[in-house]
């Protein structure tokens, strides 16, 4: 059986799972690859998107929003004399030289980011940094800045490009934690079934394809879906243990 029947197999039918287990743990590592390509697909289209977003929307408040700065020494230095709130769909963007606000009194305000006086604060979901500017080391403009998101602008497909195979390679090396974990699972549920350890690597393998490719299309339709974590395992293990009955007990299967 070839693997993009493996796959569609493995969506809903135990039955199928179990004869994979005498199959080369080669394959079953390729399958691995394989259906991890698949499930990171949406995750790779919104990464690459929120990049280009991200760069497209600091162009433009560099060139039609902010007014002229600089930072020397470690302070902003702008003639605006009052705080700009800038507000998009994703998120807030707060520019204030003449240090009226402090990090505190934007702690309620969502996902913030705020140049200040003397840092750059980023706050999304309750969790808050900043970054001093002397931490950086070095003067920037307005200018300079606007010039430098130009040159990386021109080069976004190459590291938009190489952003999504670290996050691939991530995903997958997770998965495989993911799977080991399974496969401990099922031998200790499974104890009098005639199997060996590679068997039970095999069989939780395309037993995790259900539940990761579910949670993949939930993230990739922004359904919002309470205790994910708790759903994948569940589902898992079902199959894993519904594959295990398709197998006979040690007495029988030599």
């Amino acid at each position: 059986m070839n693997i993009f029947k493996q796959f569609v197999k493995s969506l809903y039918s135990p039955e199928t799972i179990a004869k994979f287990r005498h199959q080369k743990i080669g394959k079953t590592i390729f399958y691995v690859f394989f259906f991890m390509l698949i499930a990171s697909i949406p995750i790779s289209i919104q990464l690459g998107s929120s990049v280009i977003s991200f760069f497209q929307q600091a162009e433009k408040h560099l060139a039609e929003d902010l007014p002229d700065f600089t930072v020397d020494n470690g302070i902003l230095h702008s003639e605006a004399a009052e705080p700009i709130h800038l507000t998009s769909q994703d998120y807030l963007l707060i520019f204030d030289a003449s240090g009226e606000l402090t990090p505190d009194e934007i702690d309620d305000q969502g996902t913030v980011i705020a140049l200040l006086e003397r840092e750059v604060l980023i706050q999304k979901d309750s969790v808050r940094r900043s970054f001093g500017y002397q931490e950086f080391n070095f003067d920037l403009s307005s200018a300079a800045a606007g010039e430098f998101l130009q040159t990386i602008s021109g080069s976004l497909p190459l590291i938009i490009g190489i952003l999504i195979v670290f996050l691939y390679l991530f995903l997958t090396g997770a998965k495989f934690v993911g799977i080991f974990a399974l496969s401990l699972i099922g031998l200790i549920m499974n104890k009098n079934k005639a199997l060996r350890y590679r068997h039970s690597w095999t069989l939780a393998a395309y037993s995790a394809t259900l539940p990761t490719i579910l949670l993949t299309l939930f993230d990739a339709l922004r359904i919002t879906v309470p205790f994910t974590f708790s759903i994948y395992w569940i589902i898992a293990i079902v199959i894993l243990h519904l594959a295990f009955r398709e197998i006979p007990n040690r007495n029988v299967e030599k």
